[in-house]
């Protein structure tokens, strides 16, 4: 019987030991992407999953913390210091876009985040300091005491490396009071409230950290792409990780990293479909939910109930 400790240990292992495997630049690219993505679903989970909430503006904050990260790095500031930064004050601004938005409910607080979005990506879209439509280029790779890491290969285990305590973190979160809390709104607002649970607050929080998530990894990609322009701030982004998080299993941290994976390999080769690669991932949302409604990382317990059945 596998226990979630030894489940943790086999999935860093077959992490790390990948890219040395595969031995293949194309690969660990994909790997890099994969993780820094996982970064933002991990932390959207947390708002969709565990809180029971909806967001579809997410990309927002994603690119937010991207062009703040390097914009900084651009002017002299540090690589840590400009993640850091970007990282809290997109935070910061979560915190105030969720004391606003977080009173609606349902399919208002889909629109209200999706306004935040647009509004977020004109304002970029039209400033100079931002590169305007162009977007911000030449933005320069991490550097730690005057080592440039360069090497793809070194750049994915700094990813990796963030993304598992980003999981640690979240893991703790979940397993704690305010993981029951949270889990408790899911299921009932009214009842939550009745219990004496401060609903608004968690929720605000829940939102709050998830925007951080999504501030570090845009960041995390930022460094690695040198480049981020308007159009990472749209729907379709915001889409893109909503159906990582929902592929990969609603409510689940592993079903994130399985997500994020999935779904960045399909994206790849989703690209011979030009225009219609949403209509692609609609398909795949659309089988999930059918034959897979709690997402891949669901796959073992369905295996155990068709051998059950037969």
């Amino acid at each position: 019987m596998l226990t979630r400790k030894k489940i943790n240990l086999l999935l860093i292992g077959v992490l790390l030991i990948l890219p040395i495997a595969l031995n293949d630049p194309f690969f660990t690219h994909l790997g890099i992407r994969a993780t820094t993505y996982a970064i933002v679903v991990m932390g959207l989970t947390l708002f969709i999953g565990y809180t029971g909430q909806i967001s579809l503006g997410h990309a927002a904050f994603f690119g937010l913390g991207a062009y703040i990260s390097g914009i900084l790095m651009k002017i002299g500031l540090p690589f840590l210091g400009t993640v850091t930064i970007a990282t809290i004050s997109v935070g910061v601004l979560g915190f105030i876009v969720g004391m606003i938005v977080l009173r609606t409910k349902g399919h208002y607080l889909a629109l209200a985040s999706i306004a935040v979005a647009v509004i977020v990506q004109v304002l970029i879209k039209n400033s100079s300091i931002t590169g305007g439509p162009g977007g911000l280029t030449a933005v320069p790779g991490p550097s730690f005491f005057g080592w440039n890491l360069i090497d793809d290969i070194w750049y994915y285990y700094l990813v990796l490396f963030c993304m598992i305590m980003g999981f640690i973190i979240l893991q703790r979160i979940t397993n704690s009071r305010t993981g029951d809390a949270l889990r408790s709104i899911a299921n009932n607002e009214l009842a939550a409230q009745s219990l004496g649970i401060p609903v608004f607050r968690y929720k605000v929080l829940s939102f709050t950290v998830s925007t951080m998530f999504a501030a570090f990894a845009g960041a995390l990609f930022v460094h690695y792409d040198g480049f981020i322009d308007p159009e990472r701030l749209g729907l379709q982004i915001s889409i893109f990780f909503f159906v990582m998080a929902f592929v990969g299993g609603i409510g689940n941290l592993y079903g994130s990293i399985l997500g994020a994976f999935a779904i960045t390999i399909l994206e790849e080769y989703a690209q011979a479909f030009g225009q219609y690669n949403v209509l692609v991932y609609g398909v795949l949302l659309a089988l999930v939910i059918l034959f897979l409604p709690k997402g891949l990382c669901d796959i073992p317990h369905q295996l155990q109930r068709w051998r059950a059945r037969s």
